[in-house]
């Protein structure tokens, strides 16, 4: 079974019981590209638990947040070491690593053991200690990027401000070049794009790995003070990483670093823009802010991961058979009824912890720059932003795909 390659099966495998089939295309699923997380609450009122789609290539899809955990925490079972990049997206691949060349997405493509001695090396740069002094930075671009649309009254949040801000702030700690904003950013939507095709992603894997290239052997001849750097000098089992190890690191953080906080800012923002009543009470309580962006994480969450079946396995009451892909469908998690009471509500003080950053050993490494970038954000675009709203003549413009997203969100403001 190949997921993600984009065609729909003719016939069910035999294994899949039909009650567990629900037609969901991941990528073209009008409802989702009208409101995804809107469509994301209907999975799990309309779908089984666990259920099977014949889209993208056929594979199963969880969408409760306990078997999503069950399922992280079971790599020996549940493996990401198929992973490659170049061959469907960064987490994304349906073909298993041995049969294809291609990059190991680090630490991501990695199971334990193999998987804790990659991460390590990410932990001490990415820790809320480290990142803590990048505050000053943020405030200081976010502030910039204001100063631009403020006296207009108006903006396409996405395209002013949502981009160049957690994608300059990450070229910049990661050493990689910051004039070319818009070039990543395209490189980055088409390489988690569901609806690119196979040829495509594999010349756009390549074009990013060329450019990430230069970065690294730049950092070989001479080191700065940046990520890469860092990763150089890295101790991975009693070694430094190999190029090949460097340019996966690299390709895993241009990825992680180009899409998931653009996003939630815009999906974020979007929310308040409908929510005047919340707008006026954190403008004037800026201290209610840390719980109310983890509410709006839950609220919106953007990327779904992907495991490889690596045995016959009954999950949940649902048989798996080994080889079947399994996407774990983590912005519908926080959806789930029994994880979240009233989860379609913004309710601020929450004690359950969302699925957006994921659990296990695969938890996102870059949550703690993550959430000092959209806390910094929310400070300074409350304080000096009047109150805004959604632009009446033009709709936000959603994508789907492995990474929810927003492609257009203009507000105004007076």
């Amino acid at each position: 079974m190949s997921a993600f390659s984009g065609q729909k099966l003719d016939k069910i495998p035999a294994h899949v019981p039909p009650e567990l089939v629900y037609e969901y295309d991941n990528a073209r699923d009008p409802r989702l590209l009208e409101d995804p997380h809107a469509r994301m609450r209907s999975l799990i009122l309309e779908a089984p638990p666990i259920f099977f789609t014949p889209y993208n290539g056929g594979n199963w899809v969880v969408t409760r947040k306990k078997a999503i955990v069950d399922i992280t925490m079971n790599p020996e079972v549940y493996s990401n070491a198929f992973l490659v990049s170049g061959h469907q997206s960064e987490e994304h691949s349906g073909e298993h690593k041995d049969s294809q060349p291609g990059l190991m997405m680090l630490p991501i493509s990695a199971d334990p053991p193999r998987h804790t001695a990659y991460r390590t090396p990410l932990n001490q740069p990415l820790s809320a200690k480290s990142v803590a002094g990048l505050e000053t930075a943020i405030r200081t671009m976010t502030n910039e990027l204001i100063d631009k649309v403020l006296a207009a009254g108006r903006c396409d949040f996405l395209s002013d401000i949502a981009e160049p801000l957690p994608v300059t702030l990450f070229m910049k700690l990661a050493g990689m070049p910051t004039n070319r904003l818009a070039e990543f950013r395209e490189l980055a939507t088409q390489a988690t794009s569901a609806t690119v095709d196979h040829a495509s992603r594999e010349a756009t894997f390549k074009r990013i790995a060329g450019i990430l290239a230069e970065t690294i052997k730049a950092r070989q001849e001479k080191r700065e003070d940046d990520l890469i750097s860092h990763l150089l000098d890295a101790n991975i089992d009693g070694r430094n990483p190999t190029f090949q190890e460097m340019l996966g690191y690299s390709i895993a953080l241009f990825l992680g670093g180009l899409e998931t906080v653009v996003n939630a800012l815009s999906f974020g923002v979007r929310h308040l823009a409908r929510d005047q009543e919340l707008q006026a009470r954190l403008r004037a309580d800026p201290s209610l802010l840390p719980g109310a962006i983890e509410e709006l994480l839950r609220l919106y969450g953007i990327a779904s991961t992907v495991r490889r079946v690596m045995r016959d396995e009954v999950c949940h009451g649902v048989q798996f058979k080994q080889g079947d892909t399994v996407s774990l469908l983590l912005p519908a998690a926080n959806y789930d009824d029994e994880a979240f009471p009233n989860p379609e509500q913004f309710i601020l003080g929450r004690k359950e912890q969302h699925q957006t950053f994921n659990t296990g050993p695969h938890r996102c490494v870059g949550l703690n720059l993550a959430r000092l970038e959209m806390k910094v954000f929310y400070q300074e675009w409350l304080k000096r932003v009047p109150p805004f709203r959604l632009d009446p003549e033009k709709k936000p413009q959603f994508v789907g795909g492995f990474n929810l997203a927003i492609s257009s969100l203009p507000l105004v403001w007076s």
